[in-house]
């Protein structure tokens, strides 16, 4: 069977100074949810995860998108689905590590994180079906920079964060009859302070069952990125008026038999990174 190789494609969209993503405090009870899964089988096998999560600093609580533009502060959003299912009858092999901390995270710490590992093959046509997808959506209004920044020199060099409106999504799906696939998701949004940024990774990385064996089948991945940005009213700027404006897609696919595919993709956005 003729072998397909797909070099190692590594996406990282790092935003620069302009960008003002700040991130959101915790609210004072926060909490933790921990799932570890594993499974060695040969039969049919479903497993699913959904996380919503919303948090705002807005005065008069959630939706936080109402009101007085003067009264609101942040809201921030994420979500992180994970979905596989098998086709028919395989052996099937399935370990996934979960972890969600509500807690402000700093540099090398998530808010969500999740690894899985799937090694499949598939018995008289079958398949397996699994994927992933994180998002992270931030806004907020026009805000001293002092009273979100640890660092006491920060103020000199910009008195406020300006407005901003940013989202960050990324995704993987793979279609397989023999599959070797590990999976690592994560993100950071809710922080003890602006000294760090706000994070999404997602990376996939497919490859050979065994030596000479390859995986086989359908693998895809994908990032999309929309990135509104104000600028800071202390240097004379309007501060409600929109300064910069960036859009990103891309979308990497591989179907046959696959040596190797992997893609990484970093989304990092922050006044202090």
């Amino acid at each position: 069977m003729k072998k397909l190789a797909l070099v190692i494609i590594i996406l990282a969209l790092v935003a620069g100074y302009a960008v003002a993503d700040r991130g959101i405090p915790p609210v004072p009870e926060t909490q933790g949810v921990v799932t570890s899964t594993s499974v060695n089988v040969v039969g049919n096998f479903a497993s699913a995860t959904e996380l919503q999560w919303r948090i705002t600093t807005y005065p008069g609580g959630l939706p936080g998108i109402l009101g007085d533009p003067w009264d609101q502060r942040e809201i921030y959003e994420s979500t992180y689905t994970e979905d596989t299912q098998t086709q028919g009858v395989g052996l099937m092999l399935y370990d996934k590590e979960m972890d969600v901390e509500t807690s402000g995270q700093i540099s090398g710490q998530w808010n969500i994180e999740a690894t899985k590992q799937i090694a499949f093959i598939g018995i008289d046509g079958a398949y397996v079906v699994s994927s992933d997808n994180i998002m992270v959506d931030g806004a907020g209004y026009d805000e001293n920079t002092e009273d979100y920044v640890i660092c006491p020199f920060a103020p000199a060099t910009i008195t406020s964060f300006p407005m901003f409106c940013n989202r960050a999504e990324a995704g993987s799906t793979i279609d397989m009859t023999v599959a070797n696939v590990r999976t690592t998701t994560t993100d950071r949004f809710v922080m003890p302070s602006s000294d760090h940024p706000v994070e999404l990774n997602h990376d996939i990385r497919v490859s050979e069952l065994v030596s000479d064996v390859p995986s086989v089948g359908m693998a895809s991945a994908y990032m999309e990125v929309l990135i509104q940005e104000g600028r800071s009213s202390g240097q004379g700027f309007n501060p409600e008026s929109l300064y910069e404006r960036i859009e990103f897609s891309e979308e990497t696919t591989a179907d046959g038999a696959i040596t190797l595919f992997e893609k990484l993709m970093h989304y990092e956005s922050g006044m202090v990174r």
